[in-house]
């Protein structure tokens, strides 16, 4: 499959630069790429996968106790990916030993497996094996995790994964959708009804 890396910051979201790397002759690449960050912080790499509609996914991760009042990291808009089928990997440096939110979002509400093609997504920190791997859910998944430079000692790592399932309440969803994210002036503006409307159409006359 083809493999996009970026690295995200934590300012204002914008369009990623993406690149395609070398095919390499390393018959197994390493679970989960390495990079350093500064002293007091790990590494959180998130590897996603797209299904067949990879423009109606996008993630927050946010930095805090509660999901409400946490300060928001960084973010991707939907339309962000639009390679259907593409892994991508995206890296950040965050305060170890803090509570982080990583939630991620399908437009259409029905996830990113498996009726429209093989998402998937996994978090990883430290390049060491992934401690949450997703992909079937409905509107949205969040897991709730401490970054800590190990986790190999299960006692000391906290995870927690809350998964709105498909064919969830969609009214609620909604109202959650716009307290949770309080983002409408910079991007859920952005994704009109127009968008989601020709979305569904296209996966009507595609099914």
């Amino acid at each position: 499959s083809n493999t996009s890396s970026s690295t995200f910051s934590d300012t204002s979201p914008s369009p990623f630069q993406t690149s395609t790397p070398t095919p390499s002759a390393s018959p197994s690449p390493s679970p989960t790429p390495t990079f350093s960050c500064p002293p007091g912080q790990v590494g959180f790499i998130l590897t996603l996968t797209t299904d067949n509609y990879p423009r109606e996914t996008r993630w927050v991760l946010k930095q805090g106790n509660r999901w409400s009042t946490a300060t928001r990291i960084a973010t991707t808009l939907y339309g962000s990916y639009t390679n259907w089928q593409t892994t991508y990997i995206e890296t950040q440096c965050i305060e170890e030993n803090e509570v982080f939110y990583f939630q991620i979002l399908d437009k259409e509400r029905d996830g990113i497996c498996c009726d429209y093609g093989l998402g998937t997504y996994s978090l990883a920190l430290n390049g060491q094996e992934p401690f949450h791997t997703g992909g079937v859910f409905g509107y949205k998944e969040r897991t709730r995790f401490n970054a800590i430079s190990s986790y190999n000692n299960m006692n000391t790592f906290i995870i927690e994964v809350e998964t709105e399932p498909k064919g969830g309440n969609i009214d609620s969803a909604s109202e959650d959708y716009d307290e949770e994210d309080s983002t409408s002036e910079d991007e859920e503006d952005s994704t009109g009804e127009d968008e989601e409307d020709s979305t569904s159409e296209e996966k009507e006359e595609e099914s």
